[in-house]
């Protein structure tokens, strides 16, 4: 994706003491590519309740062609094309995060300090591009649903494991976050909310409709639909902040004021 340019004043670096705090701060998002992934993740989630919708309507019964659709884009199907291109995503995620970790490695880098967060999240992200298409976590949720009599919310067990480690995470990356500009630190925070929201929060939630209704029940459908579409949202905007972050460059500030600022600015440099 690309990423536009950045503006503002002097630079500095992201959480540098000498970071000015703007009233009007926005995060520069990579051009059209952060609408235009939005944009695909919500045609995945119509195409994936249409496969279902289809499927399961009498009048279409032994149309050919109409189970592969379901195959490849439901979004509770593994290996289809929503789950590739979440685990797209999140290796997509993964290498910009890299690149922030080895560009911080230099001196004078306004990130230097925080270069090894960078790198562990970089290992995170990449561990779950190859758990989305390899459904790791898949595997844990007999052995744990037996071993701990879960049932109803708790159904997929994994999230029993999933939510101590995410506290955890979370927790060691309270300093790095603070000392983010408030665009990056918003932009995270916001994406993560997105993201876990849906991986966590809606998978408890379609859990119980799953237990008590099944999983070709509607409501299931559609609790799987919004949580897949949350988790793709999420992950479409960090990427975006991510890739700001990238293109900042060592002496480039992670934000920028918008342009009706820059031009009081100008109006008043040349009065």
């Amino acid at each position: 994706m690309n990423t536009g340019e950045t503006r503002g004043e002097a630079p500095c670096g992201a959480g540098s003491p000498g970071t000015p705090r703007r009233s009007r701060e926005v995060l520069l998002l990579p051009g059209r590519g952060t609408a235009v992934l939005l944009l695909v993740v919500a045609a995945l989630s119509a195409v994936s309740l249409l496969s279902r919708a289809v499927t399961g309507a009498p009048a279409l019964d032994g149309v050919p062609g109409l189970d592969n659709l379901e195959r490849w884009f439901y979004v509770d199907r593994e290996g289809g094309v929503p789950a590739w291109f979440n685990a797209v995503l999140l290796f997509v995620c993964a290498e910009r995060l890299w690149q922030v970790s080895r560009a911080a490695r230099a001196e004078g880098h306004p990130q230097r300090r925080w270069r090894r967060h960078w790198l562990l999240l970089a290992v995170a992200f990449g561990y779950l591009s190859f758990d989305e298409m390899s459904a790791v976590h898949e595997i844990v949720i007999g052995p744990l649903r037996e071993g701990f009599g879960l049932t109803g919310f708790l159904s997929f067990a994994w999230v029993v494991v999933a939510v101590p480690l995410v506290v955890a995470f979370g927790l060691l990356f309270v300093r790095f976050l603070l000392a983010q500009s408030p665009a990056v630190r918003w932009g995270v925070l916001l994406s993560a909310a997105v993201y876990l929201g849906g991986a966590v929060g809606v998978e408890v939630l379609s859990a119980g409709a799953y237990s008590s209704l099944g999983e070709d029940s509607a409501l299931y459908v559609l609790a799987a639909g919004v949580e897949e579409a949350l988790e793709m949202a999420g992950l479409v905007l960090f990427l975006g902040v991510v890739t700001t972050v990238l293109h900042g460059g060592p002496a480039g500030p992670a934000v920028v004021t918008l342009p009706r600022d820059a031009a009081s600015r100008r109006a008043s440099t040349t009065g």
